[in-house]
C-alpha cells in the first residue's frame, strides 16, 4: 500500500508463452466447469474468428443462465438498425442480491448538498466501486468486442480467490457493443474478405485495406460515436449516455485499436483543465498496474504521447467529466490487421494477440479499481464536492440563454443539458445581469434579459462538466502550448519536403455550446437573485393554425426560420406544395413576420392544403397565421417581387471515395434524421451513368479535392459545368468547395490563399501582376477554432441570421472573396477568433476572406463553403445556412438582376 493506494504485483501460476487458441487468456484463474467458455456455444476459440453480434447476445445470455447469481444481462435500447444493446452487470452474489441499493449509495455520492462528507466516507468504506468497461466503440476495431466476451467469461466462470475477492468490491459494468452497426457491417466484411483459414499476414492483403463503407468506425449514419458524446446527436449514444448517467462508474474504459503498440494511460497533454488533479493520479495509478501486468509478459506498450482528453465529446474524457477515471485503450491487433499481421519488424502479430492485451488490460483495471474502491468512492465525491467550490471562487457564477431570437435551438440546447444532468433554471421575471460577457463579441456589458430565459448556474454537481460544455474558451495547457510552438517552429525552420513533426493537435480546441447552436448567451460574474423555476423538461412549442376559419380566403404564412419551420417547410416542398418566400419583412395588423417568412397562397394549392398544414403544423409545432387578403398595412404586400417562390429541391449528394465519411454522415444524418429532406445519394464511379438533369442540386461533402477531379476526370467536370450554365446549383463544402477553384475546373473567381496553379490562370497576361492567392505562403491548419463571420443579410442565403454569426474552422483553407460573385460571409475585419487555437500569423490571414461564396454562373450557381457548416451535427446553428443552400438555391435564379 501506498498512500493508501494498492499498487499490486501481479502473479501468475502458468507458463507466459500462449500462441495456441486454447491456451488462457488469464493464466492462474480457476473456472467453473459448468459455466460455458465461449468455444462451446461459438465452436471457436476467441480470436480465430470473427463473432457476429447475434452470437454475442446468446453468449451472455447463456452466462447469465449458467450464474444468475452473478451475472444480469439488461437490455439498454436498439442501434439505428434495430440491433439489440445491453449492459452485463457482474459482481459477487451478495452485491448482485443489493445491486440497486449500491447503485443509489453511489449516485449520493454524486450530490453534495445533501450528502456530507462523513456520510460519504461511510458509503465508500462499505460499497462496492462500479467499473464500466466500453468496447466496440469503434466497431471495425474488432478485438474490443471479442475481448469483452472473454472478460465476461472471466469473472462469470471465476471460482479462485483473485477473481471472488475482485468481484466482492467491485461492481463490473459490461457494454459488449457500443457501435452495433460498425461492428458487424466491419465484420461481415471481414468474413467475406480473409484469404486462407489463417488469413493474410501481408500488409498488401485486400484484407487489411477495406472499403468506404466497411472500414469506418462510425454508426449507421457514419457519424463517429467516439466524438459524438458531450453532442449526444445520435441514437446510441443517448442510449449509453442516459446509462452512464443511471450507473455512476468511478472506472470507465473505452477500448480501441490498431496502434502499432499497445496503449493505456496515463493521458498525453492536453487535459481539460475542468478536469481535478486526482484524475491525472488515478490514471497513473491504473497505467502502473498495467505496465506490471504487461512486463510480465513481455509485451511492448506506451503511454503520454498521444489520446490527451481534452475534446469533452471522447469515451474517455466525457465519463472523466461525469466523475470517473476515463481512460482509452488501443490495443495493436485485429480490426484492419485481420486475423494476420506482418509488424515493421517482419513480426507476426495475431487477432488473438490483440484480443489478449485487451482481456489483461480490462482485468487489470477492473482489479485495481477493486482493490481501491473505498479511495475511488472519497474521491468520486470529492470530484462534485471541489467542483462546487471552486464555483464559488471562479469568475464566472452563471451562464445565461436568452430565447428570443432562436427558441427553437435554445430549447435543444437546454434538453441537451438536462439529458447530462446540468440543473437549469428558467426566469419568471426580467433578470438583469451587470459586467456580463456577451458570447459573440467577448465584451462586457449590462443586459436584462426576459421572462423565460435560461440560467445555468456554476455551482451545482455537475459544475465540471457544465463549465466544459459551456464555457465560452476553454484554456490549453501552457505545457502543451510551449511543445506545440516548440515543434511549429522546427517545422518552418527545416524545407517543404523535409519530414515534420507531429503538432499534436489530436482534435478541435473550440466547442462551445452557445456558440455552436448559435444562441445570445452571456456569461456573468455574480449570481442573481430572481424568480425563477428549475427546469425538468423542455416544453414543446404549440403549433397549429392560429385562428382563421375554413373560410380563408387568401392564405397561410408561418416562419421558416426555426428548425421546425424548416422541417414544415421541406416537408411541404417535397409534397409538391407551392410555397413563397419573404425577403423582406411583411406587415400585419398585429404583428410583423421577419424576412423567411414562407407564404402558401391556397389557389394556387391543392384542396386538401388547409387538413394537411393544420395536422403537419401540429406535428412539427409550428404556429401558422392564417391570411384572409394580400393587403398589408404598410410596406410590401404578399404580392410583391420580394416573395420567391419556391422549386422543388431535387438533391443528389455525392458519397463514397474519395468523400470523408463522417462529412457525407453528418449530411445524411441532418436531411434525412433532423429535417425529413429527401435526397439521392450517388457514388462518383457511377457518375457518368446518372442524367443529372433529374435534380437540380448537387453537393459535394469535403473529402479530397485532387481526387474529385481525378475521379470525374475532364469530361466529369464538363458535364457538370454544363448542368449549372442550364440551371443546376452546385454546392461544395470544404474540400468540395477547394474543387471549384482548382486550375482544371474554376467554376469560382474565389482562390485558395497558398494555390500553385500548373499554368497561368485563363486571361493573365504575361508579366502581369502576380494573384496573391497563388503566391501567399499556404496557411497553418486551424486546429478546430471558432471564429465570427459578417453575413450580407440582404442576401437569401443568408435568410433567418444576423449580420455577426460564429463558425468552425477545422482545415488550412482560407478562400479570397469571389472577384465576380456575392461573398454572403466574410470573416470579420476585426477580432476574428472568438474561441479555440489558432496560429499567430494564420489568424491574420482571416480578416475579409470568404466563409459563403455564391457564383452565378449563366442560369445556375456554384455556392461554396469554406468549411461544414453542420460539423458532426452538433454545429447546429449553421443548419438553416446550411438547408438555405439546397432549398433556396435553385430558386436563386428566380431574383433576376439581383444575383
Amino acid at each position: 500500500m501506498k498512500n493508501g493506494i494498492s499498487i499490486f504485483t501481479v502473479y501468475f501460476l502458468f507458463p507466459l508463452v500462449l500462441s495456441a487458441s486454447d491456451e488462457p487468456f488469464y493464466p492462474g484463474a480457476k473456472y467453473n466447469p459448468f459455466v460455458p467458455p465461449p468455444k462451446s456455444l461459438l465452436g471457436y476459440a476467441i480470436g480465430e474468428y470473427f463473432t457476429d453480434h447475434y452470437q454475442m447476445e446468446q453468449y451472455i445470455r447463456a452466462l447469465e443462465q449458467a450464474r444468475p447469481e452473478r451475472v444480469k444481462v439488461i437490455p439498454i435500447g436498439q442501434s439505428v438498425e434495430r440491433r439489440n444493446m445491453y449492459l452485463v452487470i457482474i459482481s459477487a452474489p451478495e452485491n448482485m442480491q443489493r445491486l440497486e441499493a449500491i447503485r443509489q449509495a453511489v449516485g449520493r455520492l454524486r450530490n453534495p448538498r445533501q450528502t456530507t462528507p462523513a456520510e460519504a466516507q461511510r458509503i465508500a468504506e462499505t460499497t462496492p466501486a462500479i467499473a464500466w468497461m466500453n468496447y466496440a466503440n469503434d466497431g471495425n476495431e474488432s478485438a474490443a468486442f471479442e475481448a469483452c466476451l472473454q472478460v465476461a467469461y472471466h469473472f462469470a466462470a471465476g471460482e479462485d480467490e483473485e477473481t471472488r475477492s475482485i468481484l466482492k468490491n467491485a461492481v463490473i459494468v459490461l457494454n459488449p457493443a457500443h457501435n452495433p452497426e460498425s461492428h458487424q457491417r466491419y465484420i461481415a466484411w471481414m468474413k467475406a474478405s480473409v484469404v486462407g483459414a489463417n488469413g493474410t499476414a501481408d500488409r498488401n492483403a485486400a484484407e487489411h485495406h477495406g472499403d468506404w463503407r466497411m472500414s469506418t468506425n462510425n454508426n449507421h449514419y457514419q457519424i463517429d460515436l467516439n466524438r459524438d458524446a458531450f453532442a449526444a446527436s445520435q441514437q446510441e449514444t443517448q442510449i449509453v449516455v442516459e446509462q452512464l448517467q443511471r450507473w455512476n462508474p468511478q472506472v470507465f474504459v473505452d477500448h480501441h485499436g490498431e496502434t502499432n503498440e499497445y496503449f493505456f494511460a496515463p493521458y498525453a497533454i492536453p487535459v481539460n483543465p475542468n478536469l481535478p488533479p486526482t484524475t491525472k493520479k488515478w490514471a497513473d495509478i491504473f497505467g502502473q498496474n498495467n505496465s506490471r501486468a504487461f512486463d510480465h509478459y513481455g509485451w511492448t506498450y506506451f503511454a503520454r504521447e498521444v489520446f490527451d482528453l481534452h475534446y469533452p465529446g471522447y469515451w474517455d474524457s466525457y465519463p472523466a467529466l461525469n466523475g470517473a477515471i476515463g481512460m482509452t485503450y488501443e490495443t495493436d491487433g485485429g480490426g484492419r490487421k485481420g486475423l494476420r499481421f506482418e509488424r515493421a519488424d517482419g513480426t507476426i502479430l495475431t487477432f488473438r494477440d490483440g484480443i489478449h492485451h485487451h482481456v489483461v488490460a480490462s482485468i487489470t483495471t477492473i482489479k485495481t479499481a477493486a482493490e481501491n474502491h473505498t479511495a475511488l468512492l472519497r474521491d468520486y465525491y470529492d470530484f462534485f464536492r471541489t467542483g462546487m467550490e471552486e464555483a464559488r471562487k471562479e469568475p464566472v457564477k452563471l451562464v445565461a440563454l436568452a430565447p428570443d431570437k432562436r427558441p427553437d435551438l435554445t430549447r435543444a440546447l437546454v434538453e441537451l443539458l438536462l439529458r447530462h444532468r446540468i440543473e437549469v433554471y428558467r426566469t419568471q421575471a426580467p433578470v438583469t445581469l451587470d459586467r456580463a460577457i456577451d458570447y459573440l463579441t467577448g465584451q462586457r456589458l449590462r443586459k436584462t434579459l426576459p421572462v423565460g430565459s435560461y440560467l445555468i448556474p456554476m455551482e451545482q454537481p455537475q459544475k465540471r462538466l457544465a463549465k466544459a460544455l459551456l464555457e465560452r474558451d476553454t484554456r490549453i495547457e501552457e505545457a502543451f502550448l510551449k511543445i506545440a510552438r516548440e515543434k511549429y517552429a522546427y517545422n518552418h525552420s527545416v524545407g517543404e519536403k523535409a519530414p515534420k513533426e507531429r503538432l499534436g493537435f489530436y482534435d478541435v480546441t473550440a466547442w462551445s455550446l452557445p456558440l455552436a447552436y448559435g444562441i445570445e448567451a452571456y456569461a456573468a460574474p455574480r449570481m442573481v437573485r430572481a424568480a425563477m423555476k428549475r427546469v425538468e423538461r423542455v416544453a414543446t412549442a404549440e403549433g397549429g393554425i392560429t385562428g382563421g376559419t375554413e373560410q380563408t380566403t387568401y392564405g397561410y404564412a408561418f416562419s421558416a426560420n426555426t428548425v421546425s419551420g424548416m422541417r414544415l417547410l421541406a416537408r411541404l416542398l417535397s409534397h409538391d406544395y407551392k410555397v413563397a418566400i419573404s425577403r423582406k419583412p411583411v406587415h400585419l395588423e398585429n404583428q410583423t413576420v421577419p424576412p423567411g417568412t414562407a407564404l402558401l397562397r391556397i389557389k394556387r394549392n391543392p384542396a386538401d392544403l388547409r387538413e394537411r398544414l393544420a395536422r403537419w403544423a401540429r406535428e412539427l409545432h409550428v404556429s401558422v397565421t392564417p391570411l384572409t387578403t394580400a393587403w398589408t398595412p404598410k410596406g410590401i404586400f404578399w404580392g410583391s417581387s420580394n416573395l420567391i417562390p419556391l422549386k422543388k429541391p431535387r438533391i443528389a449528394v455525392i458519397t463514397e471515395e474519395p468523400t470523408r465519411q463522417t462529412s457525407y454522415g453528418a449530411i445524411w444524418f441532418v436531411l434525412e434524421k433532423q429535417y425529413g429532406i429527401p435526397f439521392t445519394a450517388i457514388r462518383l464511379d457511377y457518375f457518368q451513368h446518372i442524367n443529372l438533369y433529374d435534380y437540380n442540386v448537387l453537393v459535394l461533402p469535403p473529402g479530397n479535392a485532387a481526387g474529385y477531379e481525378k475521379a470525374l476526370g475532364e469530361a466529369g467536370i464538363q458535364k457538370i459545368k454544363q448542368w449549372i450554365q442550364n440551371g443546376g446549383v452546385f454546392v461544395g463544402i470544404k474540400e468540395g468547395a477547394a474543387f471549384a477553384t482548382r486550375e482544371k475546373v474554376k467554376w469560382t473567381t474565389a482562390r485558395l490563399l497558398g494555390q500553385k496553379p500548373a499554368s497561368a490562370a485563363k486571361g493573365e497576361k504575361p508579366g502581369a501582376a502576380p494573384d496573391t492567392a497563388k503566391t501567399s505562403v499556404k496557411p497553418d491548419f486551424t486546429p478546430g477554432a471558432i471564429l465570427n463571420i459578417k453575413l450580407d443579410t440582404n442576401h437569401l442565403l443568408a435568410l433567418g441570421y444576423e449580420e455577426i454569426i460564429p463558425v468552425l474552422v477545422y482545415s488550412n483553407h482560407i478562400f479570397t472573396p469571389s472577384k465576380e460573385g456575392a461573398n454572403v460571409g466574410r470573416f470579420v475585419s476585426q477580432d476574428v477568433r472568438v474561441s479555440g487555437f489558432v496560429w499567430e500569423n494564420t489568424e491574420k490571414l482571416f480578416p475579409g476572406k470568404a466563409y459563403l461564396i455564391h457564383e452565378p454562373m449563366r442560369r445556375g450557381h456554384v455556392i461554396l463553403f469554406a468549411e461544414e457548416p453542420i460539423f458532426r451535427t452538433y454545429w447546429r446553428g449553421l443548419e438553416k445556412l446550411f438547408l438555405n443552400s439546397l432549398i433556396i438555391g435553385p430558386s436563386l435564379s428566380m431574383i433576376s438582376g439581383r444575383y
